[in-house]
């Protein structure tokens, strides 16, 4: 069985489309395209050999999509696009990746995946960019689900050393937690648009089906949902714990003010005593019969 393979990574944090493309001579991506294709002439060109039938989808979330591509081609164009890119994060490449077969079928039509028999559409650019952009929103997915789990489960823990007493737990988690939680907010739903189609696949309802289809295959919606959840339990985790904060430095300042008071009348006190003659005389003879022995 004749099959399309595509292999999506997480590589950068983020990619800049606009100098991405004008180091490829390519035109500027539209105002809502959060990508760029390179495929064809121009992939050949870059390449220095004929790859005409291969593509490269790059995402302003920084995932890059290869299709058909062999690992020494895919390791050639990170080499290729550091000058624009940067160094590739390896161990995030590593990491945060999807792989995935369209089947071709008898009839020369695309399964979205190989058990959609019944789910074949129309070859084309079109077709592979949309299936690209599912593969490139799972795979950073996949890198805000593990990095929302660790830190809940930092949040947890914190809250276990703050409920023992321990004072002072946690202080770089609140900033590490919100953080976090204020770049997902901002990148996840205007970053990679998880609830966007591709502007090109939004013009055209088979185009339209075959994206949603995908995008229900990966669970990307519930995969969102559960993701704000969890930012919504760390958020309450730190607003909570942040309250519980400022009334254990409000309780220890009280405290030490009270302290301060005390001292004041302690220290009239004693002055009052060290200032009377009886006090004063008893303390020179004990000083000068030391001194005479």
């Amino acid at each position: 069985m004749e099959t399309k393979h595509f292999i999506s990574v997480k590589a950068y944090p983020a990619i800049d489309l606009q100098r991405t493309a004008d180091f490829f001579g390519l035109p500027l991506p539209e105002a809502r395209e959060r990508s760029i294709i390179i495929e064809g002439e121009k992939l050949s060109e870059i390449y220095k050999y004929d790859i005409r039938q291969k593509m490269v989808h790059i995402f302003s979330f920084g995932c890059i999509v290869f299709e058909d591509m062999e690992i020494d081609e895919t390791d050639r164009f990170f080499e290729i696009i550091r000058p624009v890119a940067g160094e590739p994060d390896y161990k995030m490449l590593l990491r945060y990746r999807e792989s995935h077969d369209s089947v071709i079928t008898e009839d020369g039509m695309i399964g979205l995946w190989p058990e959609s028999s019944d789910n074949a559409f129309p070859p084309g650019m079109e077709l592979s960019h949309t299936i690209a952009a599912v593969l490139a929103k799972s795979a950073a997915l996949s890198r805000e689900e593990e990095i929302l789990s660790t830190l809940l489960g930092k949040a947890y823990k914190y809250i276990n050393r703050s409920n023992e007493g321990v004072l002072n737990a946690g202080a770089r988690l609140y900033a590490e937690t919100m953080a976090h939680i204020v770049r997902f907010e901002k990148e996840s739903a205007a970053g990679f648009g998880i609830f966007d189609r591709p502007a090109s696949t939004g013009r055209k309802l088979l185009l339209r089906d075959a994206y949603d289809k995908l995008a229900d295959y990966y669970e990307l919606d519930e995969r969102y949902d559960l993701l704000e959840k969890k930012a919504g339990q760390l958020r309450n985790i730190v607003r909570s714990g942040s309250a519980q904060r400022f009334r254990r430095q409000e309780k220890r300042l009280l405290a030490f003010e009270t302290f301060l008071l005390m001292l004041f009348p302690l220290s009239h006190i004693l002055g009052k005593i060290f200032a009377s003659s009886g006090i004063k005389d008893l303390i020179h003879m004990f000083f000068t019969n030391l001194l005479q022995k």
